[in-house]
C-alpha cells in the first residue's frame, strides 16, 4: 500500500509539473475566456485618460483592474483596415484588406484570422454587431445574433442581454468580439434616452487637435461627448453580464476604438487623432491592476497577445505584431522602439496612400503621391454647405481668419510635402512641421530609413512606384456599384 501512495503522489506531482511547464502564460485548465471589445471613430476622450468634460466610469473601472495605454494606434484610420489587422495581427497592406468591405476591399489570399485559430483550438465564437470584412466566410462565427452595423444606436440593451446569452451557453471557453457602434456618424446626442444626462455645447471647447472654434465644431464636439457617454452606459451593461456569469475572474477583456474621431485630419487619414486610440487590458488575477504603460502599442499586437493567453502554439505566418505579456509581467521592459500606421485607399473617392512612423517623441509621415491634393483635406476644409459628415473642420474660407500657424498646418494637410516631420513632445497635435528645419535632419533620415525597413520587412508592395502607379490608375477609373471587382490583387500580390 505504502509503494501504491508512493507512486500516486509521483503521478499527481508529474501531472503537476505537465499542467505548469513551459510558457507560464500556456494555458491553464479552465483556459480563459476573451472578450474583445470595439467601440467606433473615437480618439482617448475619456476620463481615465484625463478628459475633464465627461465622466466614463465603467471604461474608468477596466482601466483600473488593468493596463491603460497611453500611446496605443491601429494600423489605418477607417473601420474595415483597422479591424482586419485588429483579427488578423496583419497590417492592411498585408492582408490586402486596404479599403472598407462595402467597395469591395477584401483580404488577399488565404488569411488566418482570430476566429479560425481559436476555433481550431476548442474555443466558442461570438460576435455582436458588424464584422465589416470581406469574405465574410472566413471567419467561423458561432453565435452572430446582430450582423448590421446599428448607426441609428437603437435598442442598445440588447448588446448585453445577447452577450448574457453566450456567456452562459456552454461551460467551454469562449471568444467574443462586441462592437458597440457609437461614436459612429450619425452623431446622435439622446437615443431613447441614452445618455440620460447629456452635455451642452456650452459645457465643451473644441478639440485641441482642430485648432479652430465656430458653432458646428463645438456641436459635432459635444455630440461625440454624448456618443461617448451612451457607450459608457453599454460597457457598464457588457461588463455586468459578464460578472452575472461568474466567469469574470477567467476572462481577458480588451478594449479599444476601431479609429479617431471623424474631425479635421481624423478619420480617413494618418495623424494622431486619425490612428491613436484608447487601449485597455484587464484579466483579474493574471495582470496587474492600475498600469498605465508609455509603451508603443499596435492593434497588430491584439492577435498574438490572444493566442498566448490561450495557450495556442499555431502561428499564422510571420504576424506583424507581438505579444503584450513581456510588458505584463515587466513593465519597464522595451517593448517597441519604432511604431508605424497607413493609409491606403478607404474608398475609391479617398485614395490617398501615406505612411508614418514614430518613435518615443518622434513622427515622420510620408505621402506617396505628394503631386496630388489630398482628398480627405480637401473635402473637410472646402464643404461650404456643412453637409455631413465630413463637415468637422474649418473651410478655406474661415482658415483665412486663422492664426498664420494653424492655417498653414491645414494649408499641408491639402498639399503635403513627401516628407512631415513633428516632435509630440512639444506638438502633440501637430501643427509645426519640423522636416526642412536642418537641426533636424538627423531624426528625419533615422525615422525614413526605419520606415523603409518597415515596407521591406512587411513586405509593402506600395514601395515599388509601379504597383503604386498601378493602384492609381485603378481608383482613378474606378466606378462604385455592387459589381465592382478590384484587379489589385493580381498585380500587387500576384494572386490571379
Amino acid at each position: 500500500m505504502k509503494k501504491i501512495s508512493i507512486l500516486c503522489s509521483v503521478i499527481v506531482l508529474l501531472s503537476a509539473c505537465a499542467i505548469f511547464s513551459g510558457n507560464k502564460h500556456e494555458a491553464k485548465v479552465p483556459r480563459p475566456n476573451i472578450l474583445l471589445i470595439v467601440s467606433e471613430d473615437h480618439s482617448p476622450h475619456l476620463s481615465c485618460y484625463g478628459d475633464e468634460v465627461i465622466k466614463t466610469p465603467n471604461l474608468d473601472k477596466i482601466a483600473g483592474n488593468g493596463w491603460l495605454f497611453k500611446n496605443a494606434y491601429v494600423t489605418q484610420s477607417v473601420c474595415s483596415p483597422s479591424r482586419s489587422s485588429i483579427l488578423t495581427g496583419l497590417y492592411p497592406h498585408q492582408n490586402g484588406h486596404i479599403g472598407l468591405a462595402t467597395q469591395g476591399y477584401q483580404f488577399v489570399g488565404h488569411v488566418r484570422n482570430i476566429y479560425s485559430l481559436l476555433k481550431d483550438a476548442g474555443y466558442r465564437t461570438g460576435m455582436i454587431g458588424k464584422l465589416h470584412l470581406n469574405p465574410a466566410s472566413d471567419f467561423p462565427i458561432d453565435y452572430h445574433p446582430i450582423k448590421g452595423p446599428n448607426y441609428e444606436k437603437l435598442d442598445m440593451k440588447r448588446y448585453a442581454d445577447y452577450a448574457s446569452q453566450f456567456m452562459n451557453a456552454s461551460d467551454d471557453p469562449f471568444f467574443l468580439m462586441v462592437n458597440l457602434p457609437d461614436a459612429h456618424w450619425p452623431f446622435q446626442d439622446v437615443v431613447e434616452g441614452r445618455p440620460a444626462m447629456p452635455i451642452t455645447a456650452a459645457q465643451v471647447k473644441p478639440f485641441p487637435y482642430i485648432g479652430f472654434d465656430n458653432e458646428l465644431i463645438r456641436r459635432y464636439t459635444t455630440s461625440i461627448y454624448n456618443c461617448l457617454l451612451r457607450l459608457d452606459e453599454c460597457i457598464g451593461e457588457l461588463t455586468a453580464s459578464l460578472k452575472s456569469s461568474g466567469k469574470e475572474n477567467n476572462t481577458l477583456v480588451i478594449y479599444l476604438s476601431d479609429h479617431g474621431d471623424e474631425m479635421a485630419r481624423g478619420k480617413f487619414d494618418i495623424y494622431e487623432v486619425s490612428n491613436k486610440v484608447p487601449f485597455l487590458v484587464s484579466w483579474p488575477g493574471r495582470i496587474s491592476k492600475g498600469v498605465r504603460s508609455d509603451a508603443l502599442v499596435s492593434a497588430v499586437d491584439i492577435v498574438p497577445t490572444l493566442l498566448e493567453a490561450a495557450g495556442v502554439h499555431e502561428r499564422p505566418g510571420k504576424l506583424a505584431g507581438q505579444s503584450l505579456f513581456p510588458l505584463f509581467d515587466n513593465p519597464s521592459v522595451p517593448f517597441r522602439e519604432y511604431l508605424f500606421t497607413e493609409k491606403n485607399a478607404d474608398q475609391v473617392s479617398l485614395y490617398y496612400p501615406r505612411r508614418a512612423v514614430r518613435d518615443s517623441r518622434y513622427k515622420l509621415i510620408y505621402t506617396l503621391l505628394p503631386d496630388r491634393k489630398n482628398p480627405v483635406a480637401e473635402g473637410y476644409t472646402a464643404n461650404t454647405q456643412r453637409a455631413a459628415p465630413l463637415a468637422g473642420s474649418p473651410t478655406l474660407q474661415e482658415l483665412e481668419k486663422a492664426p498664420a500657424g494653424i492655417r498653414q498646418a491645414y494649408y499641408s494637410w491639402i498639399n503635403p510635402p513627401a516628407i512631415q516631420l513633428y516632435d509630440l513632445h512639444n506638438d502633440p497635435h501637430e501643427f509645426n512641421d519640423l522636416s526642412s528645419n536642418p537641426q533636424y535632419s538627423d531624426v528625419k533620415n533615422r525615422l525614413f530609413n526605419a520606415l523603409q525597413n518597415w515596407q521591406i520587412e512587411t513586405d509593402d508592395p506600395l514601395r515599388f512606384p509601379e504597383k503604386l502607379k498601378m493602384l492609381t490608375a485603378e481608383h482613378d477609373t474606378m466606378k462604385v456599384s455592387k459589381e465592382m471587382k478590384w484587379q489589385y490583387p493580381g498585380y500587387l500580390y500576384g494572386l490571379k
